[in-house]
């Protein structure tokens, strides 16, 4: 099946033809550091392509390890807002480092080695440890909760953790940050399981 994304352009207009399709892009541009920390290009795994072509728009995954649905949900976040006009991404993230980490490695690096023709194009006008807002008037941010803007996406991560750690944390997402994302929009929910009680298990 993926064999119809892996076309390589062999001029700008094949090129311009083929970044039109988001699945060409998810196979072909982003690179990302693998788990011997090398990096490599994304090419989704089965689980990965069969949640890309799957989705709806309101996600629950309970997930494994290492299957990558992390990384496939914030690499196609990020080219919803390299390759769309004004939206709003956000990730919330289980604690403050770890939304650093996402940030530096899941999203910032992706970006950065992408090719040099398109960071001209599409650029951050304003960047920092938890923040890209781009030229093109989308905006991309991780954090512990969301609160402040309506949302275009929305992924939360660990959201089982969450909901076992932290109960008063877990409500604020589900009555702020869940609403702050209006209907049509995504978003995505994903956790290893963490007992049976909680939103995550109700979810």
């Amino acid at each position: 099946m993926q064999e119809k994304w892996l076309t390589v352009p062999t001029n700008e207009m094949e090129f311009k033809v083929l970044a039109s399709d988001k699945m060409w892009r998810l196979h072909n541009l982003y690179y990302i550091t693998n788990e011997q920390g090398t990096k490599t290009l994304f090419r989704p795994r089965d689980a990965q392509l069969t949640f890309l072509l799957e989705r709806h728009g309101f996600d629950i995954i309970l997930k494994a390890r290492q299957l990558g649905f992390s990384t496939v949900v914030q690499i196609d976040m990020l080219d919803d807002c390299l390759f769309g006009l004004n939206e709003n991404a956000a990730i919330i993230a289980q604690s403050m480092n770890d939304a650093e980490e996402i940030f530096s490695t899941k999203l910032k690096f992706p970006y950065n080695n992408l090719p040099g023709f398109i960071k001209k194009l599409v650029h951050p006008i304003r960047d920092s440890l938890t923040a890209m807002e781009f030229n093109n008037g989308s905006k991309i941010r991780v954090g512990v909760s969301m609160r402040s803007s309506t949302l275009t996406n929305l992924h939360i991560s660990e959201h089982g953790k969450i909901c076992a750690k932290d109960p008063q944390r877990a409500r604020e997402i589900r009555t702020g940050s869940l609403n702050a994302v209006h209907s049509g929009q995504k978003i995505t929910i994903e956790s290893t399981a963490e007992g049976r009680e909680g939103d995550f298990y109700e979810f």
